[in-house]
């Protein structure tokens, strides 16, 4: 039996809803619910049934629940012994420079909570030159940025766009207004320059780099306003909003993508590992503290 109806079935079982264990591995809700079909078609047995708008696993299900975990673990424990050699190598991962300060930390901890003798090898790109180098085979797991409803890999978080000045040298008050930006193929340069055409303010783009260190060396000497993730940002910069005259920028989804023949430590298991350790040990970023200060100071 295909091992990952198996995995899938698993996941509903231990999340309770087919949208919260479709995003667990990585599927469609649509995609996760045609699997559990087919699975049932396979076992010849009804394994779910409708409590309301809930769904739940039938007696049989539950009984089906204990023989695929014992099925997924004796795979595991098989494909472990034959590729211990292999696992020894380090874990390539990839991360977009403006996640490497905040979230990618978290994530190599993520890791070694379950793996702590792997060691990584860590590539610091944009997200477009990661998953070619995922489809190529050069790395096995990476940090990627996806449209804020994006379905790709796996689900870790949302992170909003900010602007982003110095406290010391206010270069935000500055006419026709220094933008300092990513480079064009990121998400945050034609949004920033379509959010600030819109608003009628004129500006001047002063420069653009790869990297999100960069940009905030240029920030912090006065030099340019940022856009750019609010993991990137840091307690010393202000950021600016609708109060300061800047329009709203979009949030983007931040998700892990696996190699198709990836490391064979890396798996769907490892992904879901990630997903939670991030959702209970990522601190607040700059702006969800700031948002929640304005909102404190409304009440």
């Amino acid at each position: 039996m295909d091992s990952d109806l198996l995995r899938s079935f698993v996941a509903f079982a231990e999340c309770g809803s087919f949208n919260r264990a479709a995003d667990r591995i990585g599927r469609t809700p649509s995609a996760f619910s045609m699997q559990m079909k087919r699975l049932e078609e396979l076992v010849d047995n009804k394994l779910f049934e409708r409590d309301g708008r809930n769904v739940l696993l039938t007696n049989d299900g539950i009984t089906f629940v204990g023989y695929a975990r014992r099925i997924l673990s004796l795979q595991d424990e098989a494909m472990g012994k034959l590729r211990n050699q292999d696992a020894a190598r380090p874990i390539r991962i990839g991360c977009p420079d403006d996640y490497a300060q905040k979230i990618l930390p978290v994530v190599l901890r993520a890791i070694r909570s379950i793996l702590p003798d792997v060691t990584f090898f860590i590539s610091i790109n944009p997200t477009i030159l990661l998953q070619r180098m995922l489809d190529q085979g050069e790395l096995d797991i990476s940090l990627v940025s996806r449209s804020a409803m994006g379905e790709e890999g796996y689900f870790l978080r949302h992170e909003p766009g900010v602007w982003v000045t110095s406290p010391i040298h206010h270069q935000h008050e500055i006419d026709p207004l220094p933008l300092v930006l990513p480079a064009e193929d990121c998400k945050f340069h034609a949004w920033a320059i379509d959010a600030i055409s819109k608003s009628g303010r004129p500006f001047n783009l002063f420069a653009t780099t790869r990297q999100a260190a960069s940009l905030l060396h240029l920030v912090r000497d006065g030099l340019g306003v940022a856009a750019l993730a609010a993991a990137s940002v840091t307690d010393e910069f202000q950021i600016l909003d609708s109060r300061d005259g800047f329009p709203p920028l979009p949030a983007v989804g931040v998700a892990i993508m696996l190699a198709e023949d990836s490391h064979p430590l890396v798996s769907r298991k490892l992904a879901g590992v990630i997903q939670d350790y991030v959702s209970q040990n990522l601190d607040d970023t700059p702006a969800d503290r700031q948002e929640s200060l304005t909102m404190a100071g409304a009440n």
